[in-house]
């Protein structure tokens, strides 16, 4: 080993405490870039391994109901490689034992194994056979929620009619990764499933005999979406086609690619964080390591060292740091990405989902490792090429302390003096100081920021499940009815009031823009339901035009009196200008609102109700759950609590695992900062403090002249960092926020407390760490020899 790389190991072992803690910052910025795109990655590659094998498609329409030689007409559509049609039917499946009401997707399947899109991956058992017509397929989720596999069977309300249905299967598919119910807003696979029948025996169970209600298709290569959508909607319109849409607006598809772009917004905003801290630092210890071997670089350059050898040497202690930094970086970015990964698994059903060791992520992470320390190191390394062997032997210029504003105020203050030196050398360094306030209150922005995220969710559940849904239970029915289905509702024992609903489902447009959305209707006195926006007030329905939510009119980029142009879905395909009456800002989804006059004039079909929302005795809620469950009209059954209470889960299940991995990170943040503040700062105040423990100071005395530096650079850096924990978890909401779900920025005072209270406990650790080498001071040793 060449002489200066023994001295590269010999001052790595001496500042073995201040380099761990520098490469613990790196190694978090690491782990999270790890973590991220690993977990971004897994599921992407998974992902798209899935869709191609099982050849999801990349268009979805569907239609009351159409003959299937309509699938000739859409083959010959040019840029159709393929076209299937198939039946989709919802069921309520009755499990006596249960009062809340469980449903099914019925999807149609070929027996014969014809299917060519949307391939079923079989998990377990076999797929329905032929003459069979009982025979089902489950998907996993909903088999693992509920205990059930081949073998079992189960009673179902098919299109009024009670069938027995025999599962013979396990599956999974690639436009259900994410099943969703009717009326629902997040999975619940306890309550909701996809079953895979037979075609001949759906068709039967339906009273579709060769008729068809959904179409999916692949494109040949480089055809255009828009086309072919706009075919197809010609073909579909005579049989009551709602719009054909593309891959991007599958539901399934839209919530998987939501989570990874959350996944990629957490790449840019936390990990520059870290590498920042971590820049500074290798600044700070890699100046003053200079600063102290002055002498010894001027004999290396004298015994006929290059400037170039000079700067390579302290170059490698920095690289040497990154490299620590990317082992503990890796370790705990795989094992955390493992978890993260397990954690997607059970929310996106995959027929494998294993976290990625991509080498492009683990470069990636070393590579912004090695440019910090880099970018750190870069004015050290020049200042020790600089020196000539002349100047660089001679002592340094001793620091000037002069009677400035820092003595005065602290005279008029009535300092000790020991609070003197304290507000002097923080004065006499104000470039370094400000770097350890920076330090300390990005770690404290940084964890603020991660808090609030808890308030937020439970501001958002808050608003719109309790002030903004003031219902019970909603009814989905079968198909739009008349006003006689509430006088049924009406007359279930136990239900106080009923609202009706309307949702019409329609694609509005502004110039080039297209979204397509439902446009919902409530009665004038409607008290089941209110419009809340992100600051609680209740928002009244314009008499005339729309009410946009305020992401459906940016996504438009309409604002308060410009007119959207409507076209139905379905039914009519009616076409009209409104005015855009007011805009409300909401947390879920990218909703549309008019009053019940305006739907009616646009849909005129007689048949005004689609939902109803119930107002319920709650010691009659399982016999009214009951009573549902066995009427034909009722498609589905939402209960507002429990949707509330499984929506906390899985936000609290997501959020508590992202926060116990950032104070973990902070504390590492502050824990670097303050330790490598707090022993260049022993370092370079060592014959002063032995000095004064000469001069008749007890130990305790001169350990606050170094630890009350830290703590008043502490005390400025938590309301600093409070202030960046602000405008940070803002920026944060803003990249998180997608088309499915937007987090308010509403943090309570706990959430400051918290942050504060974590970083300070760190840095408090930090310092009595510290402090005890001031209490062993060796007076001796340090007075005969300064640094």
């Amino acid at each position: 080993m060449k002489a200066l790389d023994l001295k590269l190991v010999r001052d790595l072992w001496r500042m073995r405490g201040q380099a761990l803690a520098i490469a613990v910052v790196l190694a978090a910025a690491s782990a999270t870039f790890i973590l991220s795109m690993g977990v971004h990655n897994s599921l992407k590659i998974t992902r798209d391994a899935y869709y191609a094998q099982n050849h999801f498609a990349d268009v979805f329409a569907h239609m009351v109901r159409a003959p299937r030689s309509t699938l000739d007409r859409v083959r010959q559509i040019d840029g159709v490689q393929q076209a299937q049609g198939s039946i989709q039917q919802y069921a309520i499946l009755d499990y006596p034992e249960r009062t809340e009401a469980v449903r099914a997707l019925l999807q149609s399947v070929d027996e014969h194994g014809r299917d060519q899109l949307n391939l079923v991956y079989l998990k377990e058992g076999r797929m329905p056979a032929a003459g069979q017509p009982g025979e089902v397929v489950v998907d996993e989720a909903f088999a693992m929620a509920n205990e059930t596999g081949p073998g079992y069977e189960v009673d179902a309300i098919i299109y009024g009619n009670r069938q027995r249905l025999q599962i013979v299967g396990i599956g999974l598919a690639p436009n259900y990764v994410n099943a969703l119910a009717p009326g629902d807003i997040i999975p619940d696979d306890t309550r909701f499933g996809v079953f895979w029948m037979g075609e001949e025996a759906l068709e039967a169970a339906t009273d579709r005999t060769e008729a068809i209600n959904t179409i999916s298709v692949s494109l040949q290569h480089g055809a255009s979406e828009e086309d072919v959508i706009r075919a197809i909607n010609a073909i579909l319109e005579p049989y009551g086609g709602t719009g054909a849409y593309g891959r991007s607006d599958h539901p399934s598809h839209a919530f998987l690619e939501s989570e990874l772009d959350q996944l990629e917004a957490m790449v840019q905003i936390i990990p520059p964080v870290f590498l920042v801290v971590s820049t500074f630092l290798v600044y700070i210890v890699l100046g003053r390591m200079i600063r102290t071997q002055r002498s010894l670089i001027g004999l290396l350059k004298a015994f006929g060292y290059s400037d170039a050898a000079i700067a390579w040497h302290y170059l490698k202690f920095a690289l040497a740091i990154a490299l620590i930094a990317m082992a503990l970086g890796s370790l705990a970015g795989i094992w955390m990405g493992r978890s993260m990964t397990e954690l997607y698994g059970r929310y996106y059903h995959f027929p494998f989902l294993r976290f990625s060791f991509a080498p492009v992520v683990f470069i990636g992470a070393g590579a912004l490792a090695m440019l910090s320390a880099a970018l750190g190191a870069i004015t050290g390394v020049w200042a020790a090429a600089r020196l000539t062997p002349a100047v660089a032997m001679s002592p340094p210029p001793p620091p000037v302390y002069r009677a400035g504003a820092v003595e005065r105020i602290g005279e008029r203050a009535g300092f000790t003096a020991i609070g003197h030196m304290i507000v002097r050398h923080i004065a006499r360094w104000p470039g370094r100081s400000a770097i350890t306030v920076g330090g300390v209150a990005l770690a404290v922005g940084l964890l603020f920021a991660t808090l609030q995220f808890i308030d937020s969710s439970h501001f958002m559940l808050d608003t719109y499940f309790q002030r903004a849904q003031r219902h019970n239970l909603s009814v989905t029915f079968t198909e739009p009815r008349n006003e006689d289905a509430l006088y049924q509702l009406a007359q279930i024992p136990g239900v106080l009031r009923v609202e009706p609903q309307q949702a019409l489902a329609v694609e509005m447009s502004n110039g080039n823009r297209h979204e397509r959305t439902a446009l919902e209707g409530t009665a004038p006195d409607a008290q089941l339901t209110a419009r809340i926006d992100q600051k609680g007030a209740l928002i009244d329905m314009p008499p005339a035009g729309l009410m946009l939510s305020r992401q459906l009119a940016t996504q438009l980029d309409v604002h308060p009196g410009d007119s959207v142009h409507i076209k139905m879905l379905g039914g009519r395909h009616a076409e009209t200008v409104l005015p855009v009456g007011a805009l409300v800002d909401e947390f879920i989804g990218a909703r549309a609102y008019a009053a019940p006059a305006t739907l009616g004039s646009l849909a005129r079909d007689g048949a005004p109700v689609s939902s109803a929302l119930l107002l319920v005795d709650p010691a009659a809620r399982d016999n009214i759950l009951k009573e549902l469950k066995s009427m034909p009209l009722v498609l589905s059954i939402s209960d507002r609590d429990f949707e509330m209470a499984r929506f906390r889960s899985m936000i609290d299940g997501n959020i508590n695992t992202m926060i116990i991995f950032y104070i973990g990170f902070a504390s590492a943040i502050a824990v670097g900062v303050v330790y490598n503040s707090a022993r260049i700062l022993f370092s370079e105040r060592a014959h002063e403090l032995a000095t004064l423990r000469v001069l008749g100071y007890h130990s305790r005395e001169v350990a606050i002249v170094l630890i009350g530096e830290i703590a008043l650079l502490v005390t400025f850096a938590v309301p600093t960092g409070l202030l960046v924990g602000h405008w940070l978890a803002k920026l944060m909401l803003l990249m998180f926020s997608s088309d499915l779900f937007r987090l308010p920025f509403a943090p309570t005072n706990a959430a400051y407390a918290n942050a504060a209270l974590v970083v300070l406990a760190a840095a408090a650790v930090t310092g009595l760490v510290v402090a005890r080498r001031v209490m062993g001071l060796d007076m001796v040793r340090v007075l005969k020899a300064r640094d």
